[in-house]
């Protein structure tokens, strides 16, 4: 396909989704770093990018040259109709991210080619592709050092197009990709690998001084890293250049609760900038954290937390419901357990089998599963049958976590102790992002689904999700893509559950 203009034309597409709502609650509304990622690089080849954030903006009715779309599985089902909007037009399009990684061949129903895996690798003979009509199916991106990664200048003009208060916080930057652990639950691993790879802390830290000094940025800064603690040595080597630059930045991260055992990495945080950190704390229960091969002890929180808290940092926790060890009690049992060990910030989610994961692997092969609509698969709807509660009385739960969490005692309380402890000016930022979240889903809108048509996965896509998940992490979303186009596993007949 020719180009239909002097400068070939990409729109970048993150497809909308009310599902979660998450994106709605101020303090909580992430760019699409992901895509503004790829739009610089392929500024590089010569391309004239877009980047289309279809919760913001409607699609634009210029004709590109290419149409790249990023979907998690929640966004499947969107990003499949928007692609067939495009090619109804002649329009090419690539599909990645990580549900096409790990369902490539329903992918390949919707789109004229895969990137399976990162794109920085492959983007190039993508791109080239596109221009010549020879788009090859699947294209398997490589697990590369960040060395060449686009840096916060490149990535400028894009946040320059975005209107001043859309996103906040504002900025994120990655500074690493992949983790050390293996939950169960989690599709991390099997897109980014495990372990990490680092980007040199010097020049994060030059990047973001340039940033500051154009655009006077002193909050709303987020790490958009796996674990931002994963490996403390790297991670003190930054925070430890981050403080010598003195920049005028208060950021967030999210890791794993182990940083706060060390005093001298939260001391240096805090120095740094530090207003918040993201635990995935997932259980109150140690029993259902081995469930999931996570390795916290809950025991350990409230000493922990209130460490973090004597440094002046905020925390937000992230709880999983509905694990086999789970019976009707844990919403409330977690509810007063988070707020007596001081969580600031609350997120409550249904425990949800992802495409590729060990969890999906047991609940299929146990004939648990029975709604593989992805639009559903927004960790606010029950997908499969609990042990000991039936699906609406979990995804009920969930939402009463909520309701109780956000309420409006619960939330005047957690405020004035918040003052004791954190900034004042942080503390009301928290009250505000507490009252968004009780405004999101104590009034619960987005239990549904986005799409304009029930979707069912194929179940030949299905029977090779099945092996996919089973897989080693790090082989999983290669096992995927030799499915798909020959590789040597032959995959295996399954059965839908009810």
């Amino acid at each position: 396909m020719a180009s239909v203009g002097p400068v070939p034309v990409i729109h970048l597409v993150l497809p909308r989704s009310t599902a979660n709502g998450l994106h709605h609650v101020w303090g909580h509304r992430m760019v699409p770093l992901g895509l503004m990622t790829i739009a610089a690089l392929a500024r590089r080849e010569g391309w004239d990018a877009r980047v289309v954030d279809e919760n913001y903006e409607a699609l634009p009715d210029e004709r590109p040259d290419l149409v790249g779309i990023t979907a998690w599985t929640l966004f499947a089902p969107r990003a499949y109709e928007i692609a067939e909007r495009y090619r109804a037009l002649g329009v090419p399009v690539v599909l990645g991210g990580a549900h096409p990684s790990l369902l490539p061949g329903e992918a390949l129903r919707h789109a004229d080619a895969v990137v399976v895996g990162e794109a920085e690798s492959v983007l190039g003979r993508v791109l080239r592709d596109a221009l010549a009509g020879t788009m090859a199916g699947l294209y398997r991106g490589s697990w590369d050092d960040l060395s060449d990664t686009p840096t916060m200048d490149e990535l400028g003009e894009f946040y320059d197009r975005f209107p001043t208060w859309r996103y906040w916080p504002q900025y994120s930057v990655q500074s690493t990709r992949g983790c050390r652990y293996n939950c169960d639950y989690c599709s991390v691993i099997r897109i980014n690998g495990r372990g990490q790879r680092h980007r040199d802390p010097g020049v994060v830290v030059d990047e973001l001084r340039r940033r500051t000094e154009r655009t006077r940025l002193t909050a709303g800064l987020f790490f958009t890293d796996d674990d931002f603690g994963s490996e403390l040595d790297w991670t003190m080597e930054l925070l430890t250049a981050m403080a010598e630059a003195k920049l005028p930045v208060k950021w967030a991260a999210q890791t794993s609760i182990g940083i706060a055992r060390n005093e001298e990495l939260l001391a240096l945080a805090r120095q740094a900038g530090c207003s918040s950190f993201f635990l995935g704390l997932e259980s109150v229960t140690r029993a259902s954290l081995k469930e999931a091969n996570k390795k916290n002890r809950p025991a350990e929180y409230a000493e922990l937390v209130a460490r973090i808290h004597e440094h002046r940092i905020g925390v937000e926790g992230g709880f999983v419901l509905g694990f086999d060890t789970d019976g009707p009690d844990v919403f409330d049992d977690t509810v007063d357990f988070a707020d007596e060990i001081g969580v600031d910030v609350g997120f409550f989610s249904v425990l949800t089998p992802l495409p590729g994961t060990g969890t999906f692997d047991r609940y299929w092969s146990e004939g648990r599963i029975f709604d593989v609509d992805w639009s559903h698969y927004s960790l606010l709807k029950t997908v499969f049958e609990p042990a000991q509660m039936t699906a609406a009385e979990l995804d009920a739960g969930v939402l009463r976590a909520f309701g109780r969490f956000y309420g409006r005692r619960r939330r005047l309380r957690r405020y004035a102790r918040q003052l004791r402890t954190l900034p004042p000016d942080y503390a009301t930022v928290l009250a505000l992002v507490g009252r968004g979240f009780a405004r999101e889903y104590r009034r619960r809108r987005h239990a549904g689904t986005d799409t304009a048509r029930p979707f069912a996965a194929d179940p030949e896509d299905l029977a090779q999700l099945a092996v996919t998940s089973k897989a080693p992490a790090s082989e999983a979303i290669w096992l995927a893509a030799d499915q798909v186009d020959g590789g040597a596993r032959t995959p295996v007949a399954v059965s839908i559950g009810r």
